[in-house]
């Protein structure tokens, strides 16, 4: 994502890019990201967030059929939050490398907080699962929501 910082007249005053917290996103899916401008401005009217890279279409060794069920989430609203959960793995494969991302949101649906980690097992078989717990900070608050998004990878498949 490229991140810009516009004055009243519409030119950019700082620019920074970054990578969303997702791997893959389906299409109308969307990723929560965080930015850090080196140098910022003293002031700014306006921002313009657009997509920077990507690669459409191409699902190559992304393990999908893993779905996140009872997830709760815990905590102060203001402090450390945590969210609970399991992983399941509804396909034919079995899912290496599985992380989990969180996504925290206010009451008016904005990002406040977000972190990728991984479950209890980073392995999941066919028809297995396993549990997370992800411990996040929001950066504003209180925290109204959030959403949990597991990923994984297929094994590779050896070449004769």
């Amino acid at each position: 994502v490229t991140v810009a910082l516009l004055d009243a007249s519409g030119a950019v005053v700082a620019q920074e890019q970054t990578f969303v917290g997702i791997d893959l996103l389906a299409p109308g899916g969307k990723a929560p990201f965080a930015i850090r401008f080196t140098a910022p401005p003293q002031s700014f009217t306006s921002y313009q967030a657009v997509p920077w890279k990507g690669v459409q279409g191409y699902v190559g060794s992304y393990y999908l059929d893993l779905e996140t069920h009872d997830a709760e989430g815990s905590g102060e609203r203001y402090a450390t939050y945590t969210v609970t959960g399991k992983v399941a793995n509804v396909g034919p494969e079995d899912a290496v490398e599985v992380t989990v991302t969180v996504t925290l949101y206010d009451a008016l649906g904005r990002v406040i907080g977000m972190r990728k980690a991984v479950p209890e097992h980073n392995v999941i078989p066919r028809g297995g699962e396993t549990t997370f717990s992800i411990e996040l900070t929001p950066a504003g608050g209180p925290v109204a929501s959030f959403d949990a998004q597991a990923l994984g990878r297929r094994l590779p498949t050896p070449t004769p």
